[in-house]
């Protein structure tokens, strides 16, 4: 009961990071379209423009942390294994669960600070001190969220890792 329940969870946080992927990947799509759209109405037309640049960069942050989960998920996260690929198996899984487990804290720590840097934007209703000027609780919400998700998935990895070690020690 309580590892089908386990196991419904983390399915849930999968589902949820592919569907972040599928809006991060829009948000980088619209964020192109955007910096065209910019291109040829500064430039082209020579009409002056103050919000496509900012907002291109907000969309790409938000692409960049609420994607992070998924691309672990996905093992598209840059691994440099030249050496580790030399090593015996048994240990590259230990030094897995270990890095996992390091990143996980990293990204704890960077969440919870993240929460508090996005709510005192929120309190003090901290602007963009561009001429457009949006509130910066909209781009300060996507770091602690992407890394609250990226936490739930690194979460899910190393009980995976943990799981699949467990089923070899038992002769699985």
């Amino acid at each position: 009961m309580t590892m089908k329940f386990l196991r419904g969870v983390m399915q849930g946080i999968e589902n949820l990071n592919r569907s972040l992927y599928y809006i991060s990947s829009l948000a980088i799509l619209l964020s192109a379209f955007i910096l065209t759209y910019e291109v040829i109405v500064r430039y082209v037309l020579r009409i002056p423009t103050i919000w496509e640049i900012e907002t291109s960069v907000y969309l790409t942050v938000m692409a960049t942390y609420l994607g992070a989960a998924y691309g672990l998920k996905d093992g598209a996260h840059i691994n440099i294994d030249m050496i580790t690929r030399l090593l015996p198996k048994g240990f590259t899984e230990k030094l897995s669960l270990a890095t996992s487990m390091i990143a996980l804290v990293f990204c704890l720590l960077l969440a919870w600070k993240g929460w508090g840097m996005w709510w005192e934007a929120t309190a003090k209703g901290w602007r963009s001190e561009s001429l457009w000027g949006p509130p910066l609780t909209i781009p300060y919400f996507f770091l602690p969220l992407g890394m609250t998700l990226l936490s739930l998935q690194y979460i899910v990895l190393i009980s995976e890792i943990i799981e699949k070690r467990g089923g070899k020690n038992h002769g699985s």
